[in-house]
């Protein structure tokens, strides 16, 4: 395996075998996960998990699942251009801008999974702690992933009264107010009421061309009731009511670069406004700067709402019955998105979608003997959605603007419709080999049957000579005497018919895990493990002028190996956590080109037949004396298509073997320190700051150096005070405090390349104050 720094891999994972007994001091806190559906504390699961509290998530300024990628090494976020998140875990993404595209990463609040990437964006109100599990997911949780999962605990209602609220002002007019209210309401039936408001009503980006305009005003809106029912000891219910609202501004990007979409005669077709328009240079350090065009109310319009109910029956003295029921709704009610970066209409959108899931999970659990603990279950969902897109392509040169006029049609609309069934039957189990090695083994076996239908049509508004004349003479090339009409399709098949694109897909596989658990010394754990992940196939929805287009990319899978070890050292004032990994990786989806004669290279989903991916990942936090945190984490990871041929981003044939994925820095790496100490009897004094360190990758999977992400660092600072029976705290905040310029993501955008990027440097204050 081929990484750099060998030695100190293995010189890590060395001295992780190795702890030391000094003298007594103040210990780390233990957190408890539920990575393998039942408690037990992080450090005894033999899987690479990043864990935080709520309070300190609090602490951190994390409000979004978007957030978590400045903590977490190896775990990155970028946008779609559709203001929706795509997370990328380990190198394992799927950079496909399809609203209802499934993730590598998978989400879930409670065990309940939010199977679309735009559920998370309210996922992390009122939450107990979050736990990020590294490597394929396939077994315990309720689907198929390659990347991993982020698994989010929200905080419970309580048996006692308790409230608290919190209120909090920083740059560009930022208000931000949380509140919640717990305890019983009978005596075997409680409540919790959480909402959370983030309201702004200055943007944070202003505008290339008029600098006096801005956008990015925030309007954010989250809850989540919930009521818990114990009819008996043996039984619980809890019942769970979570959404969310975002009407904020969406964020602009900032065009960097011309790339004519014209296949024709390039860049001659380029309209004058383009080719005229001022760009940012891409070496800025102005995150704020971008543009858009004024002509439209820019504005998100987005929504998310969930019903969930929870049943555990203890029916014996050692096994319970489980059953999870949920049913989400997610979509845009008409969002307006500025997409190309430039002041006119060249690749902008109105998008809107919906999607609807309906899931069930029932599973047994139990203990057999003294030495095996077991659980077998099933879970079956649902899902079904559309998706539209209307693009504004008024100066686009695909379409021939004259005078910045299009010659041959101004308006294109896209639209899908999808359905989803999944079934799974699965089962693992724990056996204590001896009092120090332990086997977990664990396998699903999952069923998913997949339906589209979807094609590019040219509505009523559009101007010019009509994209559907040009289409009816591409189709009479090709054999077919077809007079296309406005709002008929205009994707054409290889005989140049033009009927909707109806196709389905079905398929079916195996996960598994198997791990040998080490424990030669208490507080030590080694493990070594092998497992088995899938992603399942689908569509996109994409503008398209050929059905090819519209071909299913299938399932992918990855087979990963991982050496780990988990060690308290130091009289529990160290924890040090290292893990080395390899994934052979097939049928990987990646989103790539094929190159159209009228529209240039458009956007397509493939395979890629054969690819890796390599790395090793280290954490460590101290506690030296009391009052005292430090904790850094570190990540390198190798990523490499070892076979796959296709059409590159300029449209002429490519062999990717031997380059690196997309989306996927080498090197990452954070570091928090927390000081606070008592100035009274009640009130203490506290100091904190984090630093993180991503680095350079590229958008693109042939490495456009147009496309590449510069790596950054990230700065964020905070003094607190607060009382010492945690009831009431002030923060001053700072973030991104060097105002460093980092990239999300580069989209191609009709003619122009389209960086976004990460929030600028902002300064606040907040209060909290707890009612018990």
């Amino acid at each position: 395996m081929k990484i750099k720094d060998t030695k100190l891999i293995y010189c890590a994972l060395a001295a992780g075998a190795l702890s030391g007994q000094l003298y007594a001091a103040p210990v780390l806190e233990e957190i408890v996960v539920t990575a393998q559906k039942r408690s037990e504390s992080v450090n005894d699961v033999p899987i690479a998990i990043s864990a935080f509290t709520g309070n300190r998530l609090n602490e951190l300024g994390v409000t979004d699942t978007r957030d978590l990628g400045n903590l977490i090494p190896g775990l990155t976020y970028s946008d779609s251009g559709y203001s929706t998140p795509i997370y990328t875990l380990r190198g394992i993404g799927f950079n496909d801008a399809t609203y209802n595209a499934t993730s590598t990463v998978g989400i879930y609040v409670d065990e309940v999974n939010l199977p679309y990437a735009v559920m998370s964006k309210g996922a992390n109100l009122d939450i107990e702690r979050v736990e990020v599990l590294k490597g394929p997911q396939g077994i315990l949780y309720g689907r198929n992933t390659t990347g991993g999962l982020i698994n989010y605990v929200s905080n419970k209602p309580s048996q006692e009264f308790e409230a608290g609220i919190s209120a909090g002002y920083s740059s560009y007019n930022t208000y931000e107010s949380e509140g919640y209210i717990s305890g019983p309401l009978t005596d075997n039936l409680a409540g919790r009421l959480a909402v959370r408001g983030i309201y702004s009503d200055e943007g944070w980006q202003y505008s290339l061309t008029r600098p006096n305009d801005e956008l990015g005003e925030k309007n954010k809106f989250s809850y989540r009731g919930a009521l818990e029912w114990s009819p008996a000891e043996t039984l619980e219910m809890r019942l769970v009511a979570e959404g969310w609202r975002d009407k904020s501004d969406p964020q602009a990007p900032q065009p960097i670069g011309v790339v004519p979409q014209n296949a024709t005669i390039g860049a001659a077709a380029i309209s004058p406004s383009i080719s005229s328009h001022p760009l940012v240079d891409a070496d800025t350090d102005d995150n704020r700067v971008a543009d858009w065009d004024p002509a439209f109310e820019w504005q998100l319009n987005q929504y998310f709402d969930q019903v969930s109910l929870k049943t555990r029956w203890d029916f014996s003295a050692d096994s319970a019955l489980t059953l999870i029921l949920s049913h989400g709704e997610v979509g845009d009610d008409s969002s307006y998105l500025p997409q190309s970066g430039y002041s006119v209409s060249n690749a902008e959108q109105i998008l809107d979608a919906s999607i609807k899931t309906t899931a069930l999970e029932a599973r047994i659990d139990g203990i057999w003997g003294n030495d095996i603990d077991w659980m077998i279950g099933g879970n079956i969902s649902h899902d079904e959605g559309f998706e539209g897109h209307t693009l504004f392509v008024d100066t686009n040169s695909a379409l021939y603007p004259v005078l910045g006029n299009n010659l041959i049609g101004s308006r294109i609309y896209t639209y899908g419709d999808f359905n989803a069934d999944q079934y799974a039957i699965f089962a693992n189990t724990s056996w204590q080999l001896s009092s120090t090695f332990k086997l977990d083994a664990g396998a699903r076996y999952t069923i998913d049957e997949r339906s589209f239908e979807g094609c590019s049509t040219e509505p009523n508004d559009s101007t010019g000579v009509g994209i559907t004349a040009l289409f009816s003479a591409v189709a009479a090339t090709r054999g077919s005497i077809n007079l296309i009409q406005k709002n008929e399709c205009v994707t054409l098949d290889e005989n140049g018919g033009n009927d909707v694109v109806k196709n389905s897909l079905n398929e079916n596989n195996v996960s598994s895990r198997i791990a040998l658990n080490w424990t030669p010394a208490d507080d030590i754990l080694i493990y070594l493990s092998a497992s088995r992940g899938f992603k399942s196939g689908g569509f996109p929805v994409l503008s398209s002028s050929d059905q090819a287009q519209y071909a299913a990319v299938k399932q992918e899978g990855l087979l990963a190996y991982e050496l780990g070890a988990k060690n308290t050292l130091w009289d529990k004032r160290i924890q040090l956590n290292s893990a080395l990994f390899y994934y052979d990786y097939r049928d990987k989806q990646l989103l790539t080109r094929i190159l159209d004669p009228i529209f240039g290279p458009l956007p397509v989903l493939q395979n890629a037949p054969k690819s890796k991916v390599q790395g090793v990942e280290m954490d460590m936090t101290v506690t030296p004396f009391e009052g005292l945190l430090m904790s850094l984490a570190a990540s390198y990871i190798e990523t490499e298509i070892e076979e796959f041929e296709s059409t590159g981003f300029d449209g002429q044939p490519t062999n990717f073997a031997g380059l690196p994925f997309n989306f996927s820095p080498e090197l990452e790496y954070t570091f928090l320190v927390d000081y606070s100490f008592p100035i009274s009897s009640n009130i203490e004094l506290g100091f904190a700051a984090d630093y993180s360190y991503t680095g350079e990758t590229n958008s693109t999977l042939d490495q456009n150096p147009l496309f590449a992400h510069d790596s950054y660092n990230l700065i964020n600072a905070r003094i607190r005070l607060a009382s010492l029976d945690e009831r009431w705290k002030i923060t001053l905040f700072g973030q991104n405090l060097t105002d460093e310029l980092s990239t999300v993501s580069i989209i191609q955008a009709g003619d122009g390349a389209a960086r976004y990027t990460g929030m600028t440097r902002v300064y606040g204050v907040s209060a909290n104050y707890n009612f018990f």
